[in-house]
């Protein structure tokens, strides 16, 4: 048995406890913190435990994409690393996009993948076929 913060637990042999010990009831909530936090064990009963936290910072970031300039930056940031783009890739994708902004609206038209992958079929077929 450990005592931490005044609760008594039953642990293994490294210490770790796996169930409160008497005192404690079924479906109560047992918090265990990081030993560099300062915090003991704690024992929460589920009411407590789900109670909505008081004078809690519910602040929305109003721009959670920083350090980005942009969300826009974000979200290509985020579709390059998710698609493991390569330097190249990205440097190209970025030129496109700037040349696209300088034309101004026309300059881009494909609308998603289906209308990307219809005019590759359209553009095989003008290919001269070899076999």
């Amino acid at each position: 048995m450990i005592d931490h913060d005044d609760h008594a637990l039953d642990s293994d042999s490294m210490g770790n406890s796996f169930y409160p010990a008497q005192g404690h009831h079924d479906g109560d909530i047992q918090v265990e913190y990081h030993p560099n936090s300062g915090h003991g064990t704690k024992i929460f009963q589920p009411d407590e435990y789900y109670k909505p936290v008081q004078n809690a910072d519910t602040a929305v970031e109003p721009e959670p994409w920083a350090p980005f300039r942009t969300r826009e930056d974000f979200e290509f940031a985020e579709i390059a690393l998710e698609t493991g783009m390569t330097r190249k890739q990205m440097d190209a994708m970025i030129k496109l996009f700037h040349k696209c902004i300088e034309i101004g609206e026309g300059g881009f038209t494909i609308s998603g993948h289906k209308d990307m992958e219809d005019t590759l079929k359209v553009a095989a077929n003008r290919l001269t076929k070899v076999w």
